[in-house]
């Protein structure tokens, strides 16, 4: 299983911001498609912006301006130092967007917990629907909490989210451990959070993965996240794992299919995927080096050549 990439899609956001990280996709009508990516500014706060694109003979194609979607927050507040686009939900006519918020604490610490926000699509904007988060901290969960993926699975609310598992130094600067976890929910809201890591960590020096993308596919849920620290390598890559139940999942990082290329801006780090599928084709939307400065591309699977894959190894996967 080969993901074929295409090169950037966005570099850029507006003037006075950096990176374009964390994208996301939605479907709207026909080929049209509703964008949310992220851009920093000189503060390093990063804020959340919404454009639409188009797929024309299998290409993505930019369509509309850009526009400022969702600022931080109030000052004190779980997100006033930063907002990082999780994923789009449907709940009937109602579009959601979940999103980090995040906030800086002594030490070089963060939190960053679960906000949820409602669409506009004639302004493409984003309003909060809470000033207080849908899901972080509480009794059972110290430190953070963040529902990276979000599904509606007609009544049920499926999430793998982030939870923060300890805060460690390491040559004098604070770093955090945190792995996916799995949480379900009747509303959207209120959520039911697994205590264990649904992904494993690969060795002793892996600690922390970033924003999981989950489908469903033949039965199967199929998994692409980014993790760094295996074998104290400091830079994120994808790996990819099934579950039948999105519960219970297998670790295959070598079936992940994509990889940092030999040149250019993904030539160092892979991170951040979002995967949707288009008339028979998948899209995995991606960021590359330094967590999204040098912007956000993608790549292509036929959905045969991935329906191959599985089939050829139902087996190994029933077996695991």
């Amino acid at each position: 299983m080969i993901w074929n990439k295409h090169g950037l899609i966005e570099r850029e956001t507006l003037e006075g911001f950096s990176h374009a990280s964390h994208p996301t996709a939605v479907h709207i009508s026909e080929n049209r498609y509703l964008l949310a990516y992220c851009g920093r500014n000189q503060e390093q706060h990063s804020h959340i912006f919404l454009r639409t694109f188009l797929i024309i003979d299998g290409k993505i194609v930019l369509n509309d301006d850009t526009t400022l979607a969702l600022s931080p927050g109030l000052p004190g507040s779980f997100d006033s130092h930063g907002v990082l686009s999780c994923n789009f939900v449907y709940d009937g006519p109602k579009l959601y967007l979940y999103y980090c918020g995040w906030l800086n604490i002594a030490g070089g610490m963060w939190h960053c917990d679960t906000g949820r926000a409602t669409i506009n699509f004639d302004t493409l904007t984003a309003e909060r629907e809470f000033f207080g988060p849908i899901l972080g901290r509480r009794a059972d969960i110290p430190f953070f909490a963040v529902a990276t993926t979000v599904i509606k699975e007609e009544s049920r609310w499926l999430a793998w989210y982030n939870r923060g598992l300890c805060w460690k130094k390491d040559q004098g600067k604070w770093e955090a451990v945190y792995g996916i976890h799995f949480a379900c929910s009747n509303d959207g809201v209120n959520w039911d959070c697994g205590k264990e890591l649904v992904i494993p960590f690969k060795d002793q020096y892996e600690h922390s993965f970033g924003r999981p993308t989950v489908i469903n596919f033949l039965n199967y849920y199929l998994m692409w996240f980014s993790a760094r620290g295996a074998a104290n390598d400091p830079l994120y890559k994808i790996g990819f794992a099934v579950s039948p139940d999105g519960q219970n999942w297998s670790r295959l990082d070598d079936l992940s299919g994509i990889t940092p290329s030999n040149a250019g801006w993904d030539d160092q780090s892979v991170c951040y995927p979002f995967v949707f599928e288009y008339k028979n084709v998948f899209y995995m939307l991606f960021n590359g080096n330094q967590y999204g400065l040098t912007g956000f591309g993608y790549a292509t699977m036929e959905k045969s050549a991935l329906k191959t894959l599985l089939e050829q190894n139902l087996s190994e996967f029933r077996a695991q």
